[in-house]
């Protein structure tokens, strides 16, 4: 007999697990680029020397959670049926734009179109995951309102199930789990959860038969977890799915949430989890994501485990922070970038004939045939731009966190940059705009390309090229000179009656630059791209 459940409902998703090829790589992306928090650093249940990273809102509400195995070196995974193909976040509908730009300034390629009447950004995370961002109308949920000045991701908007055929799954998510289908265009299928204020609320269903079956790997989805209201509800959950012929498994404890476990017909594999406990049973709201959080069991082993997994943050740089000499009251620090070959001390004594500011000065963490480099390249005058991206926002993190550090006033940062630290320079200039007030670059050339440019209209800027320079082609030098001028920098450019090596004359063009030319101030350093998203 069925049993009696006529109070049950699917709210909407819980939390989505994926599988990725890095952990240091996938929490780079989703905290970073996508601006979301960390709210749980755990181990997989079966595998205690492997993460479980939780991803959320500021708390990790049900409805905002995307989690991630990452397994080092896996191989990727294929699309096809039997999966579930595309995760979509929400996001303010007049956020849109700002979306599209910053994904393209962390060179994430993109693809724009209209589903069901909502703007929607079509892209993968490092792994080949496929995510998207839906432009949804302003929220009356207070919490979302809230969330906008932090992430403006607002939790989930839905997720697509890529199905051979939909009637046997239909069955289940219909008439067992209680979704209405509500629209279709083409082979799309829509269906709604009980509760359309809850974030995740919708389910897209894809029937392509020619797609093949898709393989597990890197960039996939392990399974998707829908929501209930408590462990009663849960236990009624698996007599009904029993009844519909499932095979369900026994109530599961994971800490933050009790869950069971089926396949749907298509082979997708689907979880019920409840809403309570949450993640502040052994963190603080505000401490989490900090600490590695252990099961019981697997605590005797803490000693072993942290010794296997990877760190999530890159190695802070190597670097000399100089005090600035009695009497230098402007509140200026000089970021001095060395070349390829050289170290943090490599040009302290040039900074010292130019400025008496505080110096910070860090060491590439590249290495060319045993040189340091601030990022790749493939060949000569040919940069791995990836790696500039990457490193450019390394770095420029670390030299937020060290202007907190050192106590400098973090809108007076000067760039002086030689040769590949000019290059990296000026990546950060293009990239993060935010990071220095101005800079200095000896012999520089353009970094990579940019289909956005940032707003550069308050930075001054002096570059240094050598007329019989035959390590930097004089066009890649113009090239950036016209960028950083359509950004709107100001720019002076002096020509050198030298070759690549730093000479005498431009630390005298550049003490008169620092004396005479940088005079327009700028406002309050704008809010990051990570903080603002």
């Amino acid at each position: 007999m069925k049993p009696s459940d006529d109070n049950l409902s699917i709210s909407g998703i819980h939390h989505i697990t994926a599988v990725a090829a890095s952990a240091a790589d996938n929490y780079r992306f989703y905290t970073r680029v996508l601006g979301l928090r960390l709210v749980k650093k755990t181990v997989n249940f079966d595998d205690p020397y492997t993460y479980h990273l939780y991803y959320g809102d500021e708390t990790g509400r049900p409805g905002t959670l995307l989690t991630f195995f990452p397994w080092t070196g896996l191989p990727q995974g294929k699309p096809g049926t039997g999966m579930v193909s595309a995760i979509a976040f929400s996001v303010p509908r007049f956020s849109v734009d700002y979306w599209t730009q910053r994904l393209e300034a962390f060179g994430v390629a993109l693809a724009t179109e209209s589903r069901f009447g909502e703007p929607v950004v079509r892209f993968t995370d490092p792994h080949g995951l496929a995510l998207e961002l839906v432009g949804t109308p302003p929220s009356d949920d207070p919490r979302e309102r809230a969330a906008v000045s932090h992430t403006a991701i607002l939790g989930f908007h839905s997720a697509t199930l890529q199905l051979e055929r939909i009637d046997n799954t239909q069955k289940i998510i219909a008439d067992g789990m209680g979704m209405t289908p509500v629209q279709q265009e083409g082979r799309r299928y829509r269906f709604a959860m009980q509760d359309e204020g809850s974030p995740g609320h919708l389910l897209d269903v894809i029937v392509d038969p020619s797609a093949g079956r898709g393989r597990p790997g890197g960039g996939t989805v392990h399974h998707i977890a829908f929501r209930t209201r408590n462990s009663r509800e849960q236990q009624a959950w698996q007599q009904r799915l029993r009844h519909f012929g499932l095979s369900v498994t026994g109530v599961r404890d994971r800490t933050y949430f009790k869950s069971i476990y089926f396949n749907e017909p298509g082979g997708i594999l689907f979880e019920i989890a409840t809403d309570p406990p949450g993640f502040t049973v052994d963190e603080d709201p505000g401490d989490l994501g900090t600490g590695l959080m252990l099961p019981d069991r697997y605590e005797p082993l803490r000693g072993q485990i942290e010794g296997q997994l990877p760190p999530l943050e890159p190695p802070d740089f190597r670097h000399v922070y100089v005090p600035p000499e009695p009497g230098a009251a402007d509140g200026k620090t000089i970021v001095a970038l060395h070349g390829t070959g050289g170290n943090e001390h490599d040009l302290i004594s040039v900074v010292r004939q130019i400025s008496p500011a505080a110096i910070i000065s860090p060491r590439g963490k590249v290495l060319e045939n045993g040189m340091p480099r601030f990022f790749k390249r493939l060949a000569e005058g040919v940069f791995d731009e990836n790696d500039v991206r990457r490193n450019a926002h390394d770095l420029g993190d670390f030299l937020t966190a060290a202007a907190r550090r050192y106590a400098l006033q973090g809108n007076h940062l000067i760039a002086l940059g030689y040769s590949n630290g000019a290059n990296m320079a000026a990546a950060i200039m293009l990239l993060r705009a935010e990071i220095f007030s101005g800079a200095i670059l000896f012999r520089p050339m353009m970094p990579l390309d940019m289909t956005q440019l940032p707003d550069l209209r308050c930075r001054s800027i002096l570059i240094t090229r050598g007329r019989f320079d035959r390590v930097i082609p004089s066009a890649e030098t113009q090239r950036l000179v016209r960028t950083l001028k359509k950004a709107g920098a100001s720019v002076k450019v002096v020509d050198m009656n030298a070759g690549h090596e730093l000479t005498a004359a431009d630390i005298e063009a550049a003490r008169a630059w620092l004396a005479d030319d940088l005079r327009r101030a700028c406002p309050a350093a704008p809010v990051r791209e990570k903080d603002a998203a």
